[in-house]
This record gives structure tokens, sequence and C-alpha cells, in this order.
């Protein structure tokens, strides 16, 4: 999908690119946001201009093991994350771990402080985090 690509490509050049009129590439393009297949359009920032150094991951398994006290340590955990903006993404996991965080910090001691902030508002049996030395892909695209 060319707005993968660049989500600021008019429909003009799309229809060029895909041999189509430009009132049916806006037709399909108004279709596949009410289908919620585009969810939305962003820009893509530069970590690092923003000073943020440093990219983690956290696998953390939540503390109460059954009943109302698990439930209840998952939502907290969950809404720690929605509301912690240096959390890009939390996966709820199958396995060992319950989720996976993505994180960018700006140095370790924010990456402590965040991890704390967790541990806080969350029962967290165990954490494990892993700092990123280097990146070879890291994308949004989903293929199609």
């Amino acid at each position: 999908m060319l707005l993968q690509g660049d989500g600021r490509l008019a429909n003009v050049a799309i229809a060029e690119q895909v041999g189509l009129t430009t009132s049916s590439v806006y037709e399909r393009v108004k279709k596949l946001e009410s289908k919620g297949v585009i969810r939305g359009y962003v820009a893509l920032v530069d970590p690092l201009a923003l000073g943020k150094t440093i990219t983690a991951f956290i696998r953390l398994t939540v503390g109460a093991t059954s009943g109302k006290d698990y439930a209840a340590s998952k939502r907290s955990l969950v809404e720690v994350c929605l509301s912690e903006p240096d959390v890009l993404e939390c996966h709820g996991v199958a396995g060992a771990d319950c989720y996976v965080l993505k994180v960018r910090v700006a140095h370790p001691k924010a990456l402590e402080q965040l991890i704390e902030r967790l541990r806080c508002n969350a029962l967290i049996a165990s954490s494990v985090s892993s700092i990123v030395l280097s990146t070879f892909k890291e994308t949004m695209t989903v293929a199609v």
C-alpha cells in the first residue's frame, strides 16, 4: 500500500501509480479508513533528535497468580503503560512473561525510574530488561 510508504501522498499521485482515477482512489482510501484498515496518519520522529538515546525491551511477569488480585494487577499494569509516554508498545504475551514492553528513554537513570514506576503501580513478580545495542530493522509497514 503506497500510503504506508508516504502517508502524505496525494490521491492524484496514487492514481497515476496504480492506473485509477483520482475519485476512485479517494473512495478506496475513505473505505479503508471507515473499515479501520487505515487507523490514522502519523509523522515518524527521530527519537535521537529528541534525546531518547536508549531503546529497551522490558519483560514483565505479574505478581498475583490467581483470582481478583491477578486481574487487578494486570489492569493496573496496563493503566500505567497507557499513561507512560516512554512506553511505546505494550504487548500481552503467552509464555513465562505476561507482558513485553518497548520503551525509549533518554538515559539509563530514566530507564531505572520507569521500571520503578511500573513496579510501584502494579504487582510485578519479575522484570527483565534488554537494552538495544543496534537496530537493523524497525518499521510500521505491514505486508499486504
